[in-house]
């Protein structure tokens, strides 16, 4: 009787595999099948965690990892590849408002730690793929109370971008990810590549309530554009310090009324209004470990922040929307490196398991 051939494991198994990299963020669910380096599928699909805390059910949330599954899968097999055989997933997926939740792990932390953290899953909404759900990330005490609070972070998502940036070269000698999403976050990366701390506001959710839920709806344009007027940016940014933010947004309906100004114009305001809200939390003007700022969210946000960046001497990375999910994929791949991998033949069942 011929013996079964050894299992293969990672790093080379990696290379060989297919696998379906899934961002699952507070608004949307993306996914990229991948072997190696080389994209074979993408899909994307506009339901993410908040609709969960709002709906109180994750079934929408299910259901869309159900169709990205399939889809992804279908357009590997137009292309004559095959359909991924591992998932990673990473991001507000594993958070008690996702699919799977996985208990945060403490900062620092790096690539070993989060695969530690990280459980594998085969779920029926998945068609049956098993899929490793990537850990958040903790800074700060455990436990806090109304005074501390202050001094504690989480993330979901971010630490594998952050990481993902860091072995791309972006972060030489470490620095500062400011990811410009529905939570404004600086995530803090050591010298040794791993995450340290970060610090979150609510300021993109808190943007978005205010388009869309007071009257301010009227004044700025429903979508946004590629970049906005640097001008208006920085008298928000003025009116902001001077004012507080309250008065800087009620500012933008007095410009709507009184000025001949744009929609876009007006909506530069409002942004320029929230980054001097948020600027000393997230980029304070001493005590940064390292000046290597790299700015990662959608062109106008990365715009509206290059200034503030550049005005204080920082040495500014602007991260595209490309390379930021190539930086995703890096860094859950570095997760999955790290655990143990092991397919007994080619077109069989992979297995991981986290590291010992």
């Amino acid at each position: 009787m011929p013996s079964r051939p050894a299992a293969r494991t990672n790093p080379v198994l990696l290379d060989e595999l297919c696998v379906l990299y899934i961002d699952g963020g507070t608004t949307r669910t993306r996914g990229w099948a991948a072997v190696g380096d080389r994209v074979v599928g993408a899909e994307r699909v506009a339901v993410g965690a908040r609709d969960t805390a709002r709906e109180g059910s994750a079934q929408r949330l299910s259901e869309a990892l159900h169709h990205l599954v399939r889809k992804v899968g279908d357009q590997c097999r137009a292309k004559g590849q095959p359909a991924p055989s591992l998932g990673v997933a990473a991001g507000m997926i594993t958070a008690p408002e996702g699919l799977v939740e996985v208990p945060h792990v403490e900062a620092p932390a790096g690539t070993l730690d989060l695969a530690r953290g990280a459980t594998s899953r085969e779920r029926s909404d998945g068609g049956g793929l098993p899929i490793v759900f990537v850990p958040g990330v903790r800074s700060g005490p455990a436990e806090v109370d109304s005074e501390d609070v202050g001094a504690s972070d989480v993330m979901r998502g971010e630490e594998v971008v952050s990481l993902g940036l860091s072995e791309r070269g972006h972060l030489p000698g470490g620095g500062v990810v400011l990811s410009l999403g529905s939570h404004w976050k600086a995530v803090h990366v050591d010298v040794d590549g791993r995450i340290g701390h970060s610090v979150s506001t609510l300021a993109g959710e808190m943007i978005h309530a205010v388009r869309a839920q007071t009257i301010l709806a009227s004044s700025v344009p429903r979508g946004w554009p590629a970049a906005l007027p640097t001008e208006w940016v920085a008298a928000g940014v003025r009116r902001g310090r001077a004012d507080g933010l309250p008065r800087a947004l009620y500012c933008v309906r007095l410009l709507d009324q009184r000025t001949g100004s744009r929609p876009e114009d007006r909506l530069a305001y409002l942004v320029g209004a929230t980054i001097a809200a948020n600027e000393d939390v997230l980029l304070p003007a001493a005590g940064l470990p390292s000046h290597t700022v790299a700015l990662v969210g959608a062109p106008a946000l990365v715009g509206a922040w290059m200034s503030l960046v550049r005005e204080r001497g920082l040495d500014l990375r602007v991260v595209d929307e490309a390379e930021r999910e190539a930086a995703f994929r890096t860094g859950c791949r570095a997760v999955l490196a790290a655990g143990q991998i092991e397919a007994q033949a080619e077109g069989s069942a992979v297995v991981w398991r986290p590291p010992r």
